[in-house]
């Protein structure tokens, strides 16, 4: 009995070695026939870098679900990401197509094709202007007029901050000459408010008026889309790209769109695949705020047409621009600074169903 168990138990093993080989023939055959698929899949898609003119962060939200949930995929694209602070050069490389695509504010078009670089601004991501002013409760500046007077921090004498500072004053009848001093103070206004070297700081209103209020002290916010409607972030790209690639551009709308629904729809699982899969650097502490940031962006990104852009917007954006002598007269045709058939044809196939 021993001896014949012995031999079924030899040959069974004898079996199993013989097996083996080929069960690994069968794996690795798999293996590479996956990999085949999905290289070809991979070369079907079309290479798209997007700048993005900040760090990672759950700002982007929108961008990172179209991406985990595969709407760029869905229309051919394959995306890349590029963040940076460097605004000015993201422009610079979108104005010679050396990029394709960017989020970026929308003052940046103007400023572009006042000097003959034909930017243009396809899809509205915010339709409130993220910048404001925040200050110390103790102060007592609710209003603009109250930064007459007042030593205000800035990041910098351009860009977004510097057209919402403008059109606070504005909105107040003030001028520049009417702050104490105005200061650029880079991205530092959080440990400039607690220090007390500044009075009132220029912030991008979802974070930076929280990291004050977690360092130091409660501000009051007066946020610019309070005082004038100004064109915000949004998707640019430039003549030659559409042009040349208007289903590409289409299809970066479709799927930013489509990013931007879920996050509207969802704000918790869009904070979950970011953080999970894009801002990976945040810590469990740092979560709670994180979501508020999130929820704070949300407020500013929501509108009855998703992407669409108000021309009103764009004649007091360039109003503030030669008022501040950033361009020296209107455009010829300001209306080539934005095309939204992109984001009607978006919109009509959303609504259909497609």
């Amino acid at each position: 009995m021993r001896t014949q168990r012995a031999t079924n138990t030899s040959r069974t093993r004898l079996i199993a070695a013989a097996a083996l080989p080929v069960i690994a023939a069968v794996l690795v055959a798999s293996i590479w026939l996956t990999r085949d698929d999905n290289a070809a899949q991979d070369a079907d898609l079309t290479p798209v870098t997007l700048f993005m003119s900040y760090i990672p962060s759950v700002q982007f939200a929108p961008v990172y679900v179209a991406d985990y949930r595969g709407y760029f995929a869905d229309e051919g694209i394959a995306v890349t990401f590029e963040h940076s602070l460097n605004e000015a050069d993201g422009i610079d490389r979108l104005a010679v197509n050396d990029l394709q695509f960017g989020l970026a504010s929308g003052e940046q078009v103007l400023l572009a094709r006042a000097n003959g670089r034909p930017l243009v601004y396809v899809f509205a991501w915010y339709h409130r202007f993220p910048v404001g002013i925040a200050a110390p409760k103790a102060l007592g500046i609710t209003q603009p007029a109250d930064l007459a007077g007042r030593v205000v921090g800035i990041p910098a004498i351009y860009g977004a901050s510097y057209i919402g500072l403008r059109a606070l004053l504005d909105a107040a009848g003030l001028t520049e000459a009417d702050l104490a001093e105005l200061r650029a103070i880079g991205y530092t206004a959080p440990e400039n408010i607690c220090a007390g070297e500044v009075e009132a700081a220029v912030v991008y209103v979802v974070n930076e008026p929280l990291a004050i209020e977690s360092q130091c002290t409660p501000v009051d916010v007066i946020e610019v889309s309070d005082y004038a409607d100004l064109v915000a972030n949004g998707l640019l790209t430039n003549e030659q790209t559409i042009r040349e690639h208007p289903d590409l551009v289409a299809g970066m709308v479709r799927a930013l769109r489509r990013g931007l629904e879920d996050t509207l729809k969802d704000p918790e699982a869009a904070f979950t695949i970011s953080v999970e899969h894009y801002v990976r650097d945040l810590t469990a502490e740092q979560y709670p705020v994180q979501r508020q940031v999130l929820l704070n962006s949300i407020e500013l990104w929501r509108a009855e047409t998703l992407g669409l852009t108000d021309p009103a917007a764009w004649e007091r954006t360039q109003q503030i621009l030669i008022d501040a002598g950033l361009i020296g007269a209107p455009l010829d045709d300001l209306t080539a600074a934005y095309d939204m058939r992109f984001v009607r044809e978006a919109s009509a196939r959303a609504s259909s169903g497609q």
